[in-house]
């Protein structure tokens, strides 16, 4: 898994705290995050459904999910699943970029940073 692009260094800090299955610090990570500007709703919308779903501690989440440590095969077929979408929805559908830019990017960031944050600690 390798995107090559910057990353926002609040995505690397939430996948630290995920891999290391601390809620407290991830919580801490997402509402620093969302006391600052968004380049796009969609960006906003992703970090919003983070919190709330680390919150309320639901297990479908995967979100919560990582943070107990969601098996790798899982993690790099949710990655798989997200470029897939992303490059789907652009050929669909042209007036969906920001969801494939901002939304499923910022998804497909933290699996990818998440994934090599677990197989360094291996």
């Amino acid at each position: 898994m390798s995107e090559k692009k910057a990353v926002s260094p609040s995505i690397v800090q939430l996948a630290e705290n995920l891999v290391n299955g601390n809620k407290k610090g991830a919580l801490s990570i997402i509402r620093s995050r969302l006391n600052r500007e968004f380049k796009d709703y969609y960006h906003q919308l992703v970090w919003e459904g983070w919190k709330r779903a680390l919150e309320r501690e639901e297990s479908s989440a995967l979100i919560f999910q990582l943070l107990n440590g969601l098996d790798d095969e899982l993690v790099k077929k949710s990655y798989l699943d997200m470029k897939k979408k992303s490059s789907e929805i652009l050929v669909r559908d042209h007036t969906q970029i920001d969801l494939s830019k901002y939304y499923i990017k910022t998804w497909v960031s933290l699996l990818e940073i998440y994934s090599n944050i677990r197989q360094e600690k291996q």
